[in-house]
């Protein structure tokens, strides 16, 4: 009876301890971090205007999900690879991320910023451009590399007013 209550005391002991560990805490990125961040954002810009998808995908981790504006959630690298295979058949683009902030918890770099640029019709046609926010979450892989993880971004103009229907 003793052992069993002593295995029961230790286990609580061991269980309480498990539990006592602290959270892993945000916090802003280590300098090697940032800069792997800015030269990431920088070659996916690069990526868009010169339509290296197979570049862009080398950065993207094997579960990346995508969450586009007024589109279904894009979900994995081969997901990921049809959106902008379209995206890069149909835009030349030119496209310049700006880093804002960027922390790190555990194995993961968030950072939010902006993205501004220019999707021109290949078929012909005026550029369209865009102003959008953006939050990337970056995860370090086994080798200390970071790829992209989560992507999720929207405009910062607001959505033009319905028409109003004519007065009688």
């Amino acid at each position: 009876m003793k052992a069993i209550r002593l295995a029961g005391a230790v286990l609580t002991t061991l269980l309480a301890a498990a539990c006592a560990r602290p959270a892993p805490q945000l916090a802003a990125a280590s300098d090697p971090d940032v800069a792997a961040v800015a030269r990431l954002v920088a070659t996916l810009d690069s990526c868009a205007r010169t339509g290296a998808l197979d570049v862009f995908l080398s950065l993207s981790a094997d579960d990346v999900v995508m969450l586009a504006p007024d589109q279904p959630t894009v979900v994995g690298k081969d997901a990921v690879r049809e959106y902008y295979r379209s995206l890069y058949g149909t835009f030349t683009i030119d496209m310049r991320h700006a880093p804002l902030e960027i922390h790190a918890v555990g194995d993961l770099v968030v950072s939010r910023g902006d993205g501004r640029g220019t999707l021109t019709p290949k078929a012909g046609g005026q550029p369209m451009s865009f102003d959008n926010k953006y939050v990337m979450l970056f995860r370090r892989q086994a080798d200390g590399s970071l790829k992209v993880w989560r992507v999720a971004f929207n405009s910062n103009v607001p959505p033009a007013a319905p028409p109003t229907a004519p007065r009688r």
